[in-house]
Protein backbone atom coordinates (compact mmCIF):
# COMPACT_ATOMS: atom_id res chain seq x y z
CA UNK A 1 0.00 0.00 0.00
CA UNK A 2 1.21 3.29 -1.05
CA UNK A 3 0.73 6.91 0.35
CA UNK A 4 -1.62 8.42 -2.35
CA UNK A 5 -0.96 11.93 -1.40
CA UNK A 6 2.93 12.44 -0.42
CA UNK A 7 2.69 16.21 -1.90
CA UNK A 8 0.95 17.03 1.91
CA UNK A 9 4.19 15.67 3.41
CA UNK A 10 7.32 18.39 4.01
CA UNK A 11 10.25 17.84 1.53
CA UNK A 12 12.11 17.42 4.18
CA UNK A 13 10.61 14.38 5.51
CA UNK A 14 10.66 12.37 2.34
CA UNK A 15 13.38 11.62 -0.07
CA UNK A 16 12.46 11.73 -3.96
CA UNK A 17 14.58 9.76 -6.25
CA UNK A 18 14.72 7.69 -9.72
CA UNK A 19 14.71 4.45 -10.60
CA UNK A 20 18.36 3.07 -10.26
CA UNK A 21 18.67 4.87 -7.05
CA UNK A 22 15.28 2.94 -5.56
CA UNK A 23 16.03 -0.28 -6.41
CA UNK A 24 19.72 0.22 -4.79
CA UNK A 25 17.07 1.69 -1.62
CA UNK A 26 14.80 -0.98 -1.80
CA UNK A 27 17.99 -3.83 -1.89
CA UNK A 28 19.53 -1.98 1.11
CA UNK A 29 15.85 -2.54 3.02
CA UNK A 30 14.07 0.51 3.04
CA UNK A 31 10.54 0.44 2.44
CA UNK A 32 8.81 2.26 -0.51
CA UNK A 33 6.38 5.30 0.61
CA UNK A 34 5.07 6.15 -2.49
CA UNK A 35 5.55 5.92 -6.43
CA UNK A 36 4.77 9.04 -8.32
CA UNK A 37 3.47 8.10 -11.82
CA UNK A 38 3.68 11.46 -13.59
CA UNK A 39 7.38 12.23 -12.50
CA UNK A 40 8.59 8.59 -12.34
CA UNK A 41 10.03 9.66 -8.87
CA UNK A 42 10.16 7.00 -6.25
CA UNK A 43 9.68 8.34 -2.64
CA UNK A 44 11.05 7.18 0.58
CA UNK A 45 10.82 8.05 4.06
CA UNK A 46 14.21 10.34 5.13
CA UNK A 47 15.56 8.99 8.02
CA UNK A 48 18.88 9.33 9.85
CA UNK A 49 19.45 5.57 8.52
CA UNK A 50 18.52 6.43 4.78
CA UNK A 51 20.68 9.83 5.00
CA UNK A 52 23.64 7.47 6.26
CA UNK A 53 23.64 5.29 3.58
CA UNK A 54 23.30 8.39 0.66
CA UNK A 55 26.59 10.13 2.31
CA UNK A 56 28.08 6.38 1.92
CA UNK A 57 26.78 5.26 -1.97
CA UNK A 58 28.87 3.03 -3.70
CA UNK A 59 31.38 4.56 -6.10
CA UNK A 60 29.19 3.50 -8.72
CA UNK A 61 25.96 5.13 -7.79
CA UNK A 62 28.18 8.55 -6.61
CA UNK A 63 29.68 8.91 -9.52
CA UNK A 64 26.40 8.48 -11.40
CA UNK A 65 24.51 11.00 -9.40
CA UNK A 66 27.44 13.21 -9.73
CA UNK A 67 27.23 13.64 -13.30
CA UNK A 68 23.76 13.66 -13.15
CA UNK A 69 22.81 10.29 -14.35
CA UNK A 70 20.81 9.41 -12.23
CA UNK A 71 18.98 11.74 -9.86
CA UNK A 72 18.36 11.78 -6.31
Amino acid sequence: MFISNYEKISDTKVYLCGKRMADFLIKEGFSLLSYDNDKKKYIFARTKRLDKILNHLPFKLKILKKVGVING
